[in-house]
C-alpha cells in the first residue's frame, strides 16, 4: 500500500503520532494505515507534506507483519538515492509502529499506464531507468527489493520516478534468500525462483520483476495474466513469455530482445543491472524526440 491513494473517510484519526499530526487518512492496505501529516512543531497552519504509515492496531500481535513493516523501516533509513523513498523518522505509539516519508505528489505507473493508451517506447524507458538506479542503490546495499511492480513506483508531475514499499525486501546471502524458503511477493511479476525452492535469491530476481513491469508497459500486459493463480506461477517456472513484438508489433528489436533476457528462467541467463540500463538509455535516446517529451509532459499534468 502507498501514500499516493485517493483520500478516504478515516474512522479514528491519532491527534498526535511522536512529533507528527496526522492530518487526513489517504488510505489503507493489509498491513498499514497512510496519514497526510506535518510536524507538531509547526502547528495547525504549517504545511503537511509528509506521510505516515503506520501498523494497523488489529495487527501488532502478528509477527509476519511487524517483520513486513520492521523490513521498510530498516531498508528506507539505510539506503539513500534519489529514486528511492526514503524514511525520515519511525517511532512507536500505543505499540503499533510507525514511519514518516515525504509525501509524494503523483500517482502510481499502475495508475498512469491504464490511465491512456500505451506509453511512448522513450517515455517507458525513461521511467524504467529510473526505477533501475534506485535498484542499483539497494543491491550495492546488499538488499532485494523482491516486489518490483508498477504498483510500487509513483510518478511526480515532471516525470520523477519513485521506488517504494520494502516491507518484502531481503538481505542478499541470508537465510532467507537461502535455496527451500521460497518468497513470492505479487505472483504476476515473481521471478521463478521466487516461487520454487530450487534456487536461492538473488538480485537477478529484481531483474526479472523489472522485466515483466518493462514488458507491461511496452506491450500494454504483463506477459502472463488473466489466468488462475496456480497458472501463472507455473507459467512464471517454465512457459517462454509471448513475444513482445506480437503484443505491440512497433517495438524495436533490440528492446524486445533485451525483455526476453531479464525474463531468462535461469538468473545467471538474465543480463546484470549495468547491462539493462545501458540498453535502456540506448533505446530512449534512439527512440526519443521532442514531440514524445512535450506529449509525456502533457500526458502527465492530464493524469495527475
Amino acid at each position: 500500500m502507498s501514500h499516493h491513494s485517493p483520500q478516504i473517510a478515516s474512522p479514528k484519526l491519532p491527534p498526535v503520532l511522536g512529533k507528527w499530526q496526522p492530518t487526513i487518512c489517504l488510505g489503507e492496505g493489509s498491513w498499514s494505515r497512510v496519514y497526510q501529516a506535518r510536524p507538531v512543531a509547526l502547528g495547525a497552519t504549517g504545511a503537511a507534506d509528509y506521510a505516515i504509515k503506520q501498523l494497523r492496531a488489529e495487527l501488532t500481535n502478528d509477527p509476519i507483519a511487524r517483520a513486513i513493516f520492521s523490513r521498510d523501516m530498516t531498508v528506507g533509513r539505510s539506503v539513500s538515492q534519489p529514486n528511492l523513498i526514503p524514511v525520515l523518522d519511525t517511532g512507536m505509539a500505543k505499540n503499533q509502529p510507525f514511519l514518516v516519508m515525504p509525501l509524494l505528489s503523483g500517482f502510481s505507473l499502475q495508475q498512469l499506464a491504464s490511465s491512456r493508451p500505451l506509453l511512448s517506447t522513450s517515455e517507458a524507458l525513461w521511467f524504467l531507468r529510473q526505477v533501475s538506479n534506485g535498484l542499483v542503490a539497494l543491491h550495492q546495499d546488499g538488499w532485494i527489493h523482491a516486489d518490483i511492480k508498477p504498483s510500487n513506483v509513483v510518478i511526480s508531475r515532471d516525470g520523477h520516478a519513485t521506488l517504494i514499499d520494502f516491507g518484502l525486501a531481503r538481505k542478499t546471502g541470508s537465510d532467507e534468500c537461502a535455496a527451500q524458503s521460497p518468497c513470492v511477493g505479487t505472483l504476476t511479476y515473481a521471478a521463478p525462483e521466487m516461487i520454487s525452492d530450487a534456487l536461492p535469491l538473488d538480485p537477478q530476481a529484481d531483474i526479472y520483476s523489472l522485466g515483466v513491469t518493462a514488458y507491461e508497459l511496452l506491450t500494454g500486459r504483463p506477459p502472463f495474466f488473466d489466468m488462475p493463480a496456480h497458472e501463472v506461477a507455473q507459467a512464471q517456472l517454465q512457459q517462454t513469455p509471448p513475444s513482445p513484438v506480437r503484443q505491440n508489433p512497433l517495438l524495436q528489436r533490440e528492446i524486445a530482445d533485451l525483455l526476453l533476457a531479464m525474463l531468462a528462467k535461469q538468473p545467471a541467463h538474465r543480463p546484470t543491472l549495468e547491462e539493462v540500463i545501458d540498453t535502456f538509455a540506448c533505446q530512449e535516446i534512439k527512440t526519443f524526440s521532442e514531440s514524445d517529451r512535450c506529449f509525456q509532459r502533457q500526458s502527465l499534468e492530464e493524469a495527475a
